[in-house]
């Protein structure tokens, strides 16, 4: 199936790992997020319309097709669980993920928790020009 991302800001980067991935690069999106309310979070991922399938403009798609359901973890607890868990079910290494959030104390504690991992500070959400640092980083 493929996406149309029209409708979310940062969609570029959820489109542009689709394209990667098309190309043969092994990169996967994951979700960690901190919630006391797990099942409402995860309910609003399957509620979210970020777009509509390429091939039927009248389907449409949630944030919760986006990822694979191993790859995310909403849960209390520190985003450096939240990784530490991604790593054990995919077997990414540290040095191989790339960490993007919106609050400075999350991308501290994981720059100090796993200093491995390359962590990114979007105080103003995922931008276009992050995004396209983080893949200089790695290459892409």
């Amino acid at each position: 199936m493929n996406f149309a991302f029209r409708h979310f800001p940062s969609s570029f980067a959820l489109s542009d790992i689709q394209r990667l991935r098309q190309q043969g690069h092994d990169i996967r999106a994951a979700i960690a997020s901190k919630t006391d309310e797990p099942k409402w979070a995860r309910i609003c991922m399957k509620h979210l319309v970020i777009g509509e399938v390429s091939d039927n403009d009248d389907e449409t798609f949630t944030l919760h097709d986006c990822f694979e359901p191993n790859l995310v973890e909403i849960s209390y607890g520190s985003k450096v669980q939240h990784i530490q868990r991604l790593h054990k079910k995919t077997g990414i290494p540290y040095e191989d993920i790339c960490f993007f959030d919106n609050e400075h104390w999350n991308v501290k504690d994981v720059s100090k928790g796993l200093p491995d991992v390359k962590c990114y500070y979007t105080p103003n959400g995922m931008t276009k020009q992050v995004w396209e640092q983080a893949k200089l980083h790695y290459g892409l």
